[in-house]
């Protein structure tokens, strides 16, 4: 595009200067001017016809066509217009909300399974035999079972053997401080309870010789049984 404007801008100016050259010669010939007043013409219509050239030819007009520019711009057809009855509805845009998170729910600790100490089996009642209810005295003070779980060995009371023992340890009766213990009305009801042997008690003398055992020791009444010092 520049060097055909460059050509056409050129030969307008030729085309200018030729023809204000012949009005120049025409009027030093024909019309009698002066050369200076000639030479001024021509460079007049120099500049008028070449400017005009220029204006037609090569500003103003396609280079293609030999046309004014403003003719030869294909215009560009409008873009059908489409009803908008036909126009595609455009799918509706969900707009992504932030899902809340659900509050976490801990789950309740389980609390520690307490231990649970076994109580001990309370001694079972021993049953109650008839010779256990007399009329006479008191039945001696028991206990729920042997001191530390260990008895003394009442058989070693002479007229106590293993059923007599079996019958103190029913009345709660399992150590010799206990026997020592006994004053008339325990005695009374020790007597009447012992079937086969009524009067055992006092006539063994179970409370004297608990005493020794309680007072001296065990050891020391073994000897003085020796010779029933009691």
């Amino acid at each position: 595009m520049a060097m055909y404007d460059d050509g056409c801008r050129g030969k307008a100016w030729i085309g200018g200067a030729v023809t204000g050259l012949l009005v120049m010669l025409l009027l030093l010939t024909i019309g009698h001017q002066s050369f200076a007043a000639a030479l001024f013409l021509g460079l007049v219509v120099f500049l008028l016809f070449g400017a005009l050239l220029v204006w037609l030819f090569c500003d103003g007009r396609d280079p293609g066509l030999g046309l004014p520019r403003a003719l030869s711009t294909p215009v560009a057809a409008p873009a059908p217009v489409i009803p908008a009855a036909d126009l595609p509805t455009p799918a509706p845009v969900e707009a992504e909300l932030p899902k809340a998170e659900a509050p976490k729910v801990e789950a309740p600790k389980a609390a520690a399974p307490t231990a649970v100490t076994p109580e001990a089996p309370a001694p079972m009642a021993a049953p109650v035999e008839a010779s256990d209810v007399t009329g006479e005295g008191r039945k001696p003070a028991g206990l729920p079972g042997p001191r530390n779980g260990q008895a003394d060995d009442l058989k070693k009371i002479e007229g106590i053997g293993p059923k007599l023992e079996e019958r103190l340890h029913r009345w709660g009766v399992f150590h010799f401080d206990q026997i020592a213990g006994w004053g008339p009305e325990e005695i009374a009801f020790a007597d009447a309870a012992m079937p086969r042997f009524k009067g055992r008690c006092t006539r063994d003398k179970w409370v004297a010789q608990a005493k020794i055992i309680v007072d001296e020791g065990l050891e020391a009444f073994l000897e003085r049984a020796k010779t029933n010092d009691y």
